[in-house]
């Protein structure tokens, strides 16, 4: 990057300076960035541990942890050179990396103008200040330009041509150079998907959308109602001149935009809620306790996130034609006063939604146990997906399908009471409000009512029919998203939990009392780098004890081996040590400071671990990937590099060798088949890449053999800064 940035502050880049902030206060900026867009910020700001290292790989790192110390995190846009001004646009509020006549600095991006000619910047002293668009999108695509600002350079020095078309050339020859270089344009900043409801909701502009939706639902009707009106007077009149007609148009015609207004609202609030909803699911699903994972097994997860889609659904057009029918309703029953039928109407027509009501909240029990036995047929579906070579080789044939006729006979029973249910409640909701309508209305026609009288009264019962059905339909809908909710509910409170870093009881945010990133500084070795004291652990299901009063005190450098039988709390120790399990009592201490105190991603910087075998994975992608998966995104060659040179060590040369585009060649289930000995170094490979202080390797080396083990063994105690071996005695 230092190579990169000297070539590229010989090109203007006049308009960005002063505008950009240091390097070193990218901090600041991002918490001014917050400030001024109204994110919400922590009452106290947490202390950096560090200020930004020298390495500029690294940058990200120590920018993604200022983020989390203050409750937010970044997301980048990895883009290719030519797309950089496309990815800017829709990435504010971001910081962006450029290149100015100072270096390597950072641009606070507020927004983007519609025309997409300037953009809006927040300086150092904390001012707003406009900036053409191309220029900051130059000083972006300046980041990896470097290396070909000279030879294009050279080339246009021969071609006599001057400004401003020398700038354009020049601007397509690197533009066709680099169309395939790929590099971050921006880091959006955001909350995290368990940040509190409110504040999402609030980022998303939810509450005057929602009073747009109502604001909008109202001016309908009046529009409708208006023209109910106009024809009438007309009819009743005796005749419809032109004027009456004309007016009735106009009535119909402004209905028109008024919708389609309505349709954007709605459609483009659902996406934004949709988008949150999949991301507290994905955060939440990626932050279950491990425990609770395994009890409920792959079969039942894969079925409650096939429930998360329809609960998304029914979540979002249960709450808005709903909403929108409490609209109607509500004008169906000033129109019902004003009529014939009077309060004695209005009664009516609210004891009869009172009884549907109770008739939709029956529905709930049903609809329960129809999803149950979907999810149940979902599970059981994909455990014997997964089991299928057990149930060849051990199964009688004559018995393959019992349980699974069983289950298909009760979810066809389910799903018919839910559907006969369900008809006989919609049949009720479409026509048993005229009926009521008529009653109600007739007592007043008896006596002698207007024409024009009568005529409202209909008017308002087709319109408390057309909003008592909308309500029947957004009523079912919000019952099964209730009932899907308490399925995704362990995923979306992981979500919460996680999210809640340092939070109060109270429900006020907080933030950890340092934000640490991993360090390149060997630490101290007079100083204990990791310490356990006294630490119980019990498994939920077990009525004994895991780990009781286990202590431990690793210094810098240290390698130990931890030994003992089978369940005697070996792993679920590694567990602790890497994060994915918390004590029950005891402290576990990472240079000086307990768990709590780091942010969500600072404990996982400093401390690696290579779990058992059958708990790792390779995932479906290129070896590199898999190797450089812990690393900081996006891999620079210079990390590829290191990963084919470790890969060299620990006996993967030959494996490269047999692949046709070497450590890019795609593996995992749809990709190169690996054997067990393969995948276990790559998995002690990936904790190795990972630039942290302590490795923790839970039997690594059981697949494989001596004269492998050792090579790897020697590998691995000349890489790992801090180790800790877990083995069977």
């Amino acid at each position: 990057m230092s190579g990169v940035a000297k070539e590229s502050t010989r090109r203007k880049a006049g308009p960005l300076t002063g505008l950009a902030w240091p390097m070193k206060r990218g901090a600041e900026a991002l918490e001014a960035l917050a400030r001024r867009v109204g994110l919400p910020l922590p009452r106290t700001s947490a202390k950096l541990m560090g200020a930004a290292p020298e390495d500029p790989n690294r940058l990200g790192e120590w920018l993604d942890a200022a983020a989390q110390s203050q409750g937010l995190e970044l997301d980048l846009h990895y883009t290719r050179h030519g797309e950089v001004a496309k990815a800017i646009q829709r990435s504010a509020p971001a910081l962006l990396d450029v290149i100015t006549t100072e270096g390597v600095q950072v641009v606070a991006l507020l927004r983007v103008s519609a025309s997409g000619a300037t953009a809006r910047v927040l300086t150092p002293d904390e001012t707003v200040r406009d900036v053409p668009m191309n220029e900051l999108t130059a000083a972006v695509q300046a980041l990896v330009e470097g290396t070909q600002v000279n030879t294009v350079d050279k080339v246009l020095e021969g071609t006599g041509l001057r400004e401003p078309h020398r700038t354009l050339a020049r601007r397509a020859l690197l533009g066709a150079q680099l169309a395939n270089t790929h590099l971050v344009a921006a880091r959006t900043l955001r909350l995290p998907p368990g940040a509190r409801l409110l504040h999402h909701l609030k980022a998303l502009s939810a509450p005057p959308r929602i009073m747009l939706l109502l604001v909008l639902a109202v001016l309908i009707q009046v529009c409708v109602l208006a023209g109910w009106w106009l024809i009438g007077q007309g009819a009743f009149e005796g005749q419809l001149d032109q004027g009456w007609l004309w007016a009735w148009a106009l009535m119909g015609l402004t209905a028109v935009p008024l919708q389609a207004a309505l349709a954007w609202t709605q459609g483009t609030l659902a996406l934004d809620l949709s988008a949150l909803l999949r991301r507290r699911l994905l955060a939440g699903a990626l932050s279950l306790p491990v425990d609770e994972a395994r009890r409920g097994g792959i079969g039942e997860y894969v079925g409650r996130t096939f429930e998360s889609a329809g609960m998304e659904q029914m979540v979002l057009a249960g709450s808005f034609t709903s909403l929108l029918a409490v609209v109607d309703l509500t004008l169906a029953g000033s129109v019902t006063l004003s009529g014939p039928a009077g309060w004695l109407g209005l009664v009516a027509l609210l004891v009869f939604c009172a009884l549907l009501g109770v008739l939709i909240a029956r529905q709930t029990a049903l609809f329960r146990g129809w999803t149950e036995a979907r999810v149940v047929m979902t599970h059981a579906l994909i455990e014997r997906m997964l089991g299928h070579r057990t149930r060849l080789a051990q199964e009688q044939p004559s018995r393959w399908h019992e349980e699974e006729d069983q289950e298909v006979a009760r979810y066809a029973d389910a799903s018919e009471r839910w559907d006969m249910g369900t008809a006989r409640i919609m049949t009720l909701a479409r026509r048993g409000v005229l009926p009521v309508a008529i009653i109600a209305t007739l007592p007043n026609v008896l006596a002698g009512a207007s024409t024009a009288s009568i005529a409202v009264g209909v008017g308002a019962a087709l319109l408390g029919a057309r909003a008592v059905m909308s309500m029947a339909v957004g009523a079912l809908a919000l019952i099964g998203s209730r009932v899907l909710f308490t399925g995704v509910r362990p995923m979306l409170d992981a979500a919460r939990l996680a999210g809640a870093v340092g939070a109060t009881k109270d429900g006020e945010d907080g933030v950890p009392q340092v934000a640490p990133i991993a360090s390149t500084e060997a630490p101290s070795k007079s100083q204990a780098l990791l310490e356990v004291r006294d630490v119980f652990f019990k498994h939920p299901t077990s009525p004994r004890a895991v780990l009781e009063g286990a202590s431990l005190s690793i210094r810098p450098g240290e390698r130990v081996l931890l030994e003992g039988p089978s369940g005697s709390g070996k792993s679920t120790l590694a567990s602790i040590l890497t994060g994915l399990r918390r004590q029950g009592a005891g402290v576990v201490l990472l240079r000086g400071l307990d768990m709590s105190t780091w942010t969500p991603d600072g404990w996982g910087a400093q401390i690696a671990g290579a779990p058992q075998f059958h708990e790792n994975h390779v995932v479906s992608g290129t070896l590199a990937m898999n190797l450089l998966l812990g690393r900081s995104w996006p891999h620079t060659q210079e990390d590829v590099k290191l990963a084919r040179e470790l890969c060299e060590e620990l006996g993967l040369g030959d494996l490269l060798q047999r692949m046709p585009a070497g450590i890019l060649q795609m593996v995992g289930e749809r990709g190169w088949q690996l054997s067990h000995g393969e995948q276990s170094r790559i998995f002690v490979a990936r904790a190795l890449l990972q630039r942290v202080q302590v490795v923790v390797l839970d039997e690594a080396f059981g697949a494989l053999d001596p004269v492998t083990m050792r090579k790897v063994m020697n590998c691995v105690n000349a890489r790992a800064p801090t180790l800790i071996v877990i083995a069977h005695p």
